[in-house]
């Protein structure tokens, strides 16, 4: 017996929205870039899309959600802008520069960055 399966033809649920989304430009440790605006949902990278979501369900994140928020964006700069992720690397506060490289990114295209409020930038270990 060969029965064979039927299988479904899915389709894009596609929104018909014209709205125009800046690209995001910004400037932090001696760099320049552009950042697709986190609203284009045209334009928005896959691997940030889970963040989006919850960035935009939430009002406060949770500490545990706000850091892997950062780790998704740290992911994303090192995959597509290599360069800016380099010098976070070596900046004396990463997490700091990270925090408001997300932030500015997140205001700049529209999105409250409260959600990501966090006392992440402080060192959490002191110099020996």
């Amino acid at each position: 017996m060969s029965d064979k399966p039927e299988y479904a033809i899915v389709e894009p649920d596609i929104e018909e929205d014209d709205t125009e989304y800046p690209d995001v430009h910004l400037e932090a440790l001696g760099l320049k870039f552009d950042l697709p605006n986190l609203n284009s949902k045209a334009e928005l990278p896959l691997e940030i899309i889970q963040m989006i979501f919850i960035l935009k369900s939430k009002v406060v994140l949770s500490d545990e959600e706000q850091y892997q928020a950062m780790a998704v964006f740290l992911a994303y700069f090192e995959q597509i802008h290599p360069t800016l992720w380099n010098r976070l690397r070596r900046s004396d506060n990463a997490m700091g520069w990270l925090t408001g490289i997300v932030k500015a990114w997140a205001a700049e295209s529209g999105i409250d960055p409260k959600a990501l409020t966090s006392s992440s930038s402080t060192r959490s270990t002191e110099e020996r």
